[in-house]
């Protein structure tokens, strides 16, 4: 048994990191592989030995990857888990056949060595048996034969086993190879899945983000829609003046559509008429032949008639036809006209609707509009009172349901008050009323019923009270007002009975005479106000069934008015059906007409789809030209790499040269007897290599003994020097590699946000377009906002006046109300007086006060019977101003349900408005809510092209910075080289050109990322015309130089040693040359020109005619050059402003004065064309500009239409907070009404101990 292979995970699965790309061209996912671990750094040598191990993978994936590019890769990462799933399976398969196949194995080993066990014991049989199984030779024969073929059999079967093995085992271990590197893939995926799910977290928190803010820019225009709402009933008359406005623009549009049709079938008319003409011609032409025969060939007569009947026959069916054609266009035309006639029937009726005038087709199109319109608004209409009769069922029911708890509630309260109840049985009926949850329209009697009962409650209260005082004591039996009056009239006789007993029995009655007299008129005061509220309670009953009868009422006109309201419902429906029937039978013949209309639109279509497919082929040449400008970088990026290979080159053999003159060094110091550590020279190549002072002491002591060794070690040295330098310059490679690699990236992505901001540039303008629609339409609601302003502002001050009155005589009753309590309080205080009086009396003795005082006596009894008058009176005048408050609360429950009533009114004409009218009020509310959402969907993209526009400046930032350290990076490699180059002692003059690739690639990519750098800028709006004169300048320089170029080739054949103008044109070629450079981005840098000048003094005529030809062939290589640079620059600046027609692409050398000509004319043409394109470019950036401007001020309209909106919500908030003051002045005259009553009470009780005290003074003395 061969155990299986162990699945070990791989080395990689835990320490590495992969970053994501992708590639916006191909779409296909790369990843890029990240080490992470240093054990992997160690290893990668050893897998280079290796020769299956290849390269680590790069694979990159664009970070700003989209959401469907994603899905793919996680689709493609599901589909290779499942492969990896199943190859796992398929091994795990492999094995167990494998064990399989080893079992077999040992099994038939087995067999072999029982076989050979059994032959062992066959050979020792006993001599006895060999007699017996004579018969069983032949038997045995046969078996050993089976067994020689089994034998062969096994040797063979041996073979092919072990060749199966082998294959098997070859094939295991290439699954083996294939299950670790799919489970290498296998842990990729999983870096991969893991990054894309926090990507995808990333996102999916920015998506809350938003749709918070969406949330919260829902609340906010939920609050604006309740707002507009109000509005929308003022904005139907400029909504009908805008459809008029519309309705006119569309006809104006049918009749022109018409017009067209009509002048189409004039045309066709006018074919068919030249057609018919023409046959006619022809047929005029037959006949004269026809005559012409007749005459010359006299003989053939028969035939020719013949044949002019046959000729006039067919005259006839022209003819024919041509009045079937007439008829036919009259029966159209009649068809038409009856149609139309239809048409009015349908819409008008069969009233004509002007009888004196025609109906014209834009009042029969209107007809047509109005009744679509209709339709769709009695739609909506029927929805609306679906909702409204489900609504006010709901509210009948809910009412219903209130309304037959009062009646249980007030049924039980009457049948506690018919029978004989107490004020706690009262009471308990009272807290369940109080308690009931009742609808607001029912509330209102609660509060009314509870109100009676509370009073009844009270006079309960009172009088048991009253009772006790007197020391009555009730048992639970004794209950209601008559018992109780009752126990009080007996009370009362019963002191009467005791006053007469007690009149009898002691003198001084005069003075007893007058205090009975004082209870007499007490108890008579007693006996009215019992009297008064046996009234007052009977009232109250009254009431109270009163109010029954009207709930009852009120209840039977609910009930009416929801049969009404049904009854309505369903003549509405049925109105609704015989509409919608009318309308369907119209709308179907308005289909027909738009069918015709829908092949005009695709016509349009297709023709719009040829200038569509036209603008894709001038895409795809600019594509083409783009192309070409990179193969061409791609040109001067080898020549640089070339340069910078043979630079290494150079830095090797130098290094080469180091390590030589180190051995030499090395071999003098073993050469030279061993110094002391003190006297080493400290030499910078010793430095350079980093030989440290241990080991050049140990190499001293040690110098003769190993030389041999010394040298091994020298040798391994250079060697690792060696590998050093390659491995450097492979990282140099790798770097460079990856330079070209992010340029190329960067450009995809310069290309890709160019691409961006054109389509951001055309969503600014669409949605500047909207923004001004917008506008109109914000302006037009604003005229009917400050319209229902004005209006609401005129109800204000209407309702402020009423409120204004009812506060006036609020604060009259409060008056009043403070007035009776300063009368209370000083009648208290008089009855306090009374009482202490009466109490010196009675302290004094009755016999001294009626001898000696006869005639004062009778003082006091007159004045307290002065008192009681006063106190009746006071009892009286609080009774009646209890009275008025009740009554003026009942005047403002009424008038709060005329409020109520009002209310209901004002929604119920707000139902009852025009069918018209609530389709407006609809379509209002539909404009606001796509004007709202317009608003957010624009709020969105501004912010997104915000955010891009940040991104963009933040790329090329970073952009910038990257320049400009590899240029700082690059300046001290320039300066070495130029200290290197030894300087020429000849005097030189700056005439030659010299190109160096490095500069050249610096310089491109600088001015590349200047050049975008600068289109942004320009995008934003900055610094243009800066640039644009710039630009100007340039070519102005441009032409000079040309012209300069020009005229130097032709005076090169004239003059050949004119030295100070050819000084001239250099120093002017220079100057161009410059300026040229800091305009073109693509232009090859010009580092030097030099002119090697003659010498001062005069010379010999050889040295002349020497520094003529020099001075030609400078000329001839200084023209050569330029005709380069132009080359170059016209092919960088046709493929910049994509100018196809560049025409001057021709070299001057070889061609004649009139060619050249030719070719200058072409030149110039070709520079106007530039000049013309950078022109436009300046348009369309003034044109930006504008739309910038336009755009900020939409922005600056929307703050204020904020604003306004904030000023709106401060007047909301000041009128809640004046109905929160009002409120509050409200809670505090009910909190003083509640302390008078109170008072009342105290005041009751304060009476009733006066009373109680006046009767026990009597019986107290009767005693004594």
């Amino acid at each position: 048994m061969v155990p299986p292979a162990p699945h070990k995970r791989p080395v990689s699965a835990c320490g590495k990191m992969f970053s994501f790309m992708m590639d916006n061209t191909h779409r296909v996912p790369i990843i890029k592989q990240v080490w992470t671990n240093d054990v992997e750094l160690s290893e990668q040598p050893v897998a280079q030995d290796i020769p299956g191990a290849g390269p680590s993978r790069e694979i990159f994936v664009d970070q700003d990857l989209a959401q469907q590019d994603k899905d793919e890769i996680i689709l493609l990462l599901g589909k290779e888990v499942s492969r990896l799933s199943d190859f796992e399976l398929e091994s795990k398969y492999k094995d167990a056949v494998i064990a399989n196949l080893q079992n077999e194995v040992a099994n038939l080993s087995q067999k072999l060595s029982e076989t050979a066990t059994s032959r062992q014991s066959e050979r020792v049989i006993p001599p006895k048996f060999q007699v017996l199984d004579e018969d069983d030779d032949a038997k045995q024969r046969e078996i050993q034969s089976l067994k020689s073929q089994i034998s062969a059999l096994q040797q063979g079967y041996s073979q092919v086993l072990c060749q199966t093995l082998s294959e098997r085992n070859s094939e295991i271990t290439s699954l083996k190879n294939e299950g670790e590197s799919l489970r290498r893939d296998n842990a990729v995926t999983s870096g991969m899945v893991s990054s894309l799910q926090k990507d995808v977290l990333v996102k999916e928190e920015q998506v809350q983000q938003l749709k918070q803010e969406v949330d919260q820019l829902k609340s906010e225009n939920k609050e604006k829609e309740h707002r507009l709402e109000a509005l929308s009933s003022r904005c139907s008359v400029l909504k009908e003046e805008l459809k008029k406005e519309d309705t006119r623009k569309e006809q104006r549009e049918t009749q022109e559509k018409e017009l067209k049709l009509y002048k189409s079938q004039i045309h066709d008319m006018e074919k068919e008429m030249r057609k018919l003409r023409e046959e006619l011609k022809r047929s005029s032409a037959e006949q004269s032949l026809t005559s012409k025969t007749l005459r010359e060939k006299s003989k053939v007569e028969e035939k020719l008639q013949e044949d002019s009947r046959r000729k006039l026959l067919q005259l006839q069916e022209m003819g024919n036809r041509e009045n079937l054609i007439k008829v036919n266009l009259e029966r159209a035309v009649g068809q038409l006209e009856h149609f139309r006639s239809q048409v009015i029937k349908a819409t008008y009726g069969r009233v004509k609707p002007f009888q004196d005038k025609p109906v014209s087709d834009q009042q029969l199109i209107e007809k047509i509009t109005q009744v679509t319109e209709d339709n769709i608004n009695f739609q909506q209409k029927k929805w609306s009172l679906q909702k409204e009769t489900q609504l006010s069922n709901s509210q009948q029911g809910e009412i219903a349901e209130s309304i037959e708890k009062l009646k249980t509630c007030l049924a039980s309260c009457q049948a506690c008050m018919k029978t004989s109840c107490c004020s706690d049985d009262l009471k308990k009926e009272v807290d369940l009323l109080q308690h009931l949850q009742v609808s607001p329209p029912v509330s209102g009697l609660q509060k009314v019923a509870l109100d009676t009962l509370r009073l009844s409650l009270s006079w309960l209260e009172e009088t048991e009270r009253l009772l006790r005082d007197v020391g009555i004591q009730l048992s639970g039996s004794d209950k209601g007002l008559s018992l109780y009056l009752k126990y009080l009239l007996d009370h009362y006789k019963k002191i009467t009975s005791r006053t007469q007993e007690l009149q009898l029995q002691f003198p001084f009655l005069s003075f007893q005479i007058r205090i009975s007299s004082s209870q007499e008129s007490q108890q008579s005061l007693l006996q009215e106000k019992l009297r008064e509220h046996l009234a007052e309670k009977e009232r109250l009953n009254e009431e109270r069934l009163q109010q029954e009868e009207k709930l009852r009422a009120r209840v039977k006109w609910l009930t009416e008015e929801k049969a009404a309201l049904e009854e309505s419902i369903t003549q509405e429906k049925r109105r609704a059906k015989e509409a919608l029937e009318e309308e369907q039978a119209k709308v179907q013949e308005l289909e027909n007409r738009i069918t015709h209309q829908k092949k005009a639109l695709e016509e349009s279509i297709s023709q719009e789809k040829n200038r569509v497919k036209e603008a894709l082929e001038e895409e795809q040449t600019k594509v083409q030209e783009l192309e070409n400008r990179l193969t061409r970088q791609k040109e001067v990026l080898e020549s640089s790499m070339a340069h910078e290979k043979r630079k290494a080159k150079e830095a090797l053999e130098t290094e080469k040269r180091k390590v030589q003159d180190l051995e030499n060094h090395l071999t003098q110091q073993k050469e030279c007897p061993p110094l002391p550590p003190r006297a080493i020279p400290s030499t910078p190549l010793v430095t350079d290599f980093q030989i440290t002072e241990s080991s050049i002491a140990y190499e001293k002591h040690k110098a003769k003994e190993a030389i041999e060794k010394e040298k091994k070690k020298e040798i391994d040295l250079k060697v690792q020097k060696e590998d050093m330098l390659n491995n450097k310059l492979n990282d140099a490679l790798a770097m460079v590699e990856k330079t070209q690699k992010t340029k190329a990236a960067e450009t995809i992505k310069v290309e890709t946000l160019t691409v961006k901001l054109n389509e951001t540039l055309a969503e600014l303008e669409t949605a500047k377009t909207k923004v001004i629609m917008m506008e109109e339409r914000m302006q037009l609601q604003q005229h009917t906002v400050r319209a229902l302003q004005e209006e609401q502002e005129a109800q204000k001050h209407s309702f402020e006046k009423e409120i204004m009155e009812y506060k006036e005589q609020i604060k009259q009753h409060s008056q009043t109300i403070v007035s009776l309590e300063e009368r209370l309080q000083k009648v208290t205080e008089h009855h306090k007086k009374i009482e202490g009086e009466i109490a010196t009396l009675k302290d004094n003795d009755p016999a001294q006060e009626g001898e000696a005082h006869p005639s004062p006596a009778a003082a006091p009894p007159v004045e307290s019977r002065a008192k009681d008058t006063v106190c009746d009176r006071l009892i009286e005048d609080l009774l009646t101003a209890q009275k008025e408050i009740l009554s003026q609360q009942e005047i403002i429950m009424k008038l709060r349900k005329n409020l109520n009533e009002a209310h209901s009114r004002m929604s119920d004409l707000r139902g009852e408005l025009n069918e018209k009218q609530k389709v407006e009020l609809e379509q209002n509310v539909a404009l606001v809510q796509q004007q709202s959402s317009e608003l957010n969907v624009l709020k969105e993209k501004m912010a997104q092209v915000t955010s891009l526009v940040e991104k963009k400046d933040k790329e090329l930032e970073v952009l910038k910075q990257a320049l400009r350290a590899s240029q700082e990076k690059h300046k001290p490699q320039l300066h070495k080289e130029k200290d290197q180059k030894p300087r020429n002692t000849t005097q030189m003059c700056d005439i030659s050109v010299q190109i160096e690739p490095i500069h050249t690639d610096i310089f491109l990519s600088s001015q590349e990322e200047q050049s975008f750098s600068d289109l942004g800028a320009k995008c934003k709006g900055s610094r243009h015309e800066e640039v644009i004169q710039r630009q100007k300048k340039a070519l102005s320089e441009l032409r000079a130089r040309i012209k300069e170029l020009e005229k130097a080739s032709s005076s090169s054949h004239k003059d050949h040693t004119n030295e100070p103008f050819l000084d001239v044109k250099t120093l002017r070629l220079d100057k161009n040359v410059q300026k040229i450079l800091d305009i073109q981005p693509d232009s090859p840098g010009v580092s030097r020109i030099e002119i090697r000048a003659p010498q001062n003094g005069l010379s010999s005529p050889g040295p002349i005619l020497a520094t003529e030809k020099l001075g030609k062939m400078d000329m001839a290589e200084a023209l050569d050059l330029s005709e380069k640079l132009y080359m170059d620059m016209s092919t960088t600046l046709g493929s910049l402003m994509n100018i196809k027609d560049m025409s001057g692409h021709v070299s001057m050398k070889y061609l004649s004065p009139k060619e050249r000509e030719r070719v200058n004319q072409l030149r110039q043409r070709d520079l106007d064309l530039v000049f013309d394109k950078i022109t436009q470019l300046k348009n369309r950036l003034e044109r930006k500009e504008e739309l910038l401007r336009g755009y900020e001020k939409d922005i600056e309209q929307l703050r204020q239409s904020k604003v306004s909106v904030q000023m709106y919500q401060s007047q909301v908030a000041k009128l809640e907070d004046d109905i929160y003051k009002e409120a509050e002045e409200k809670a505090l005259l009910k909190e003083a009404l509640e302390r008078m009553e109170h008072r009342l009470h105290q005041e009751k009780r304060v009476n009733r101990a006066i009373r109680q005290q006046k009767v026990r003074g009597p019986c107290l003395e009767q005693s004594f």
